[in-house]
């Protein structure tokens, strides 16, 4: 049960990882706080959710939240591809839109819909609801903080590498994801 719990939280908190990574890399490690306590809410909630509309919802809504997730880790390493070649005065606006509030909610949002099969799908037994969510929502504030520092740590040294990487970094998981290869 403990090593379910350890996997799942893992797996789904990779993706806050990911986004992470792409917006420390634009220099946003200053709205760190921000960025876990919107990702960290999330990832608690969206299961939670999941489990409460049950299973028979899942299959309607299961094709929908298997390309969304992919989409917005794409998106995002479009975007982040493209700030590695802006001005830094573009970067810095663009970086600022992604991490206001309605920024924030919006990416956390399109990362933690494949939460919402997660939850519908939890095959963990006897396990309680708030464990799991728990659990998944200290994987993804654990990973969102690395992935921040890690971000930032590469831009101060080998910015446009650094973003570069990232980016195709994040348009890979978005397909491997998009095409069943994870």
């Amino acid at each position: 049960m403990l090593r379910e719990l350890l996997i799942l939280g893992a797996v789904i908190g990779s993706n806050n990882f990911a986004a992470s990574l792409a917006l420390g890399s634009v220099g946003q490690i200053k709205r760190r706080w921000r960025i876990i306590s919107v990702f960290g809410a999330f990832e608690f909630s969206i299961p939670l959710i999941g489990l409460w509309i049950g299973q028979q919802t899942a299959q309607s809504v299961g094709s929908i939240v298997s390309w969304l997730g992919p989409t917005v880790l794409g998106l995002l390493g479009i975007w982040t591809i493209y700030t590695a070649f802006a001005t830094r005065q573009e970067t810095k606006e663009l970086a600022r839109r992604v991490t206001r509030w309605r920024g924030l909610v919006a990416v956390a949002a399109g990362l933690s819909l494949d939460n919402l099969v997660a939850g519908f799908s939890l095959g963990l037994g006897k396990v309680s609801p708030l464990l799991v969510a728990t659990s998944i929502a200290a994987f993804s504030v654990m990973f969102s903080y690395v992935g921040l520092r890690l971000g930032y740590l590469a831009r101060e040294n080998h910015r446009k590498l650094a973003k570069v990487t990232t980016g195709l970094l994040l348009v890979g998981l978005a397909f491997a994801l998009n095409f069943g290869a994870l």
